[in-house]
């Protein structure tokens, strides 16, 4: 029978660890980039599972601005999938949820991910919310006239969000991580100055990592042409290639007013899975 066994990653373990990624998601490739944050141990715990001493999987475990668990990159090399990789990283996880006891998990996968779905599900966690991932490539874009928007401060975030909340199913996301919308939430995202308002219109703008590979649009509220004229003025002002923006599968409007704007619907079909304790 083989050994399994998950330990906190090393230093050491990187190059492996992009090895993996490269060959399990080769779509989806950024652990290099994020090695300072995932390698932090004040933001959550990068763990790596070994079969026989061999690395053969790895994944990230932290906790959001919402107090809740968040799980991404867990990724198995394929010669090393379904030999107990992924059941033993999932363990490691929820092992460390009952002792910190977060209000909730919650991770994304791919629609067509039946195997990290299957995981997800034998751990309790279902389907919350499916989503479309729109995207605008700012090249050759002129910036937008005078937008007319203004950071809004922690005491007005609420009150001007809330009224919106349904229409993101109680969710803010950005990089395809998803948060709960409450109070943690709403002064993290003042005290990035990501809340925007005029007086027709509510924005949250901002990227949570990787910053230099796209701006990613939380939530485009009230007259959604001036919040995108702000987005595509941000994206350009921080020179990033293009603004992204994840839409709930209901929302036909949205989707409608980013298709008019020149957005592209790409081929990631995101689904988030959460588990409330």
């Amino acid at each position: 029978m083989e050994n399994v066994r998950v330990r906190l990653a090393e230093k050491q373990d990187l190059q492996r660890l992009v090895d993996i990624e490269a060959v399990a998601t080769p779509s989806v490739r950024y652990m290099a980039e994020v090695e300072e944050e995932f390698y932090d141990p004040d933001r959550g715990e990068l763990i790596v599972a070994e079969i026989d001493g061999v690395v053969a999987g790895f994944g990230h475990y932290s906790i959001q601005y919402d107090n809740a668990a968040w799980i991404e990159t867990l990724r198995v090399d394929p010669p090393y999938q379904k030999r107990g990789a992924g059941t033993a990283m999932w363990e490691w996880i929820m092992d460390i949820c009952e002792r910190l006891n977060p209000p909730a998990i919650r991770m994304y996968t791919n629609v067509t991910n039946d195997g990290s779905i299957k995981l997800a599900y034998r751990c309790g966690l279902g389907i919350r919310l499916n989503t479309h991932e729109y995207e605008l490539s700012l090249e050759g874009i002129d910036t937008p006239l005078n937008h007319g928007f203004t950071r809004v401060p922690y005491k007005d975030v609420e009150q001007l969000l809330v009224p919106y909340a349904a229409g993101y199913h109680g969710y803010y996301c950005t990089n395809r991580t998803f948060y709960a919308m409450n109070d943690d939430l709403y002064r993290a995202l003042a005290d990035d100055g990501k809340v925007w308002a005029k007086e027709d219109a509510v924005a949250v703008v901002g990227s949570r990592y990787r910053h230099e590979t796209a701006l990613h649009t939380g939530m485009l509220c009230g007259n959604v042409d001036h919040c995108i004229d702000l987005a595509v003025a941000e994206g350009i002002r921080q020179g990033v290639p293009k603004v992204v923006c994840m839409v709930p599968h209901d929302r036909m409007d949205l989707a409608d007013a980013l298709r008019a704007h020149g957005f592209r619907l790409n081929n990631n079909d995101i689904i988030m899975m959460e588990r409330i304790f």
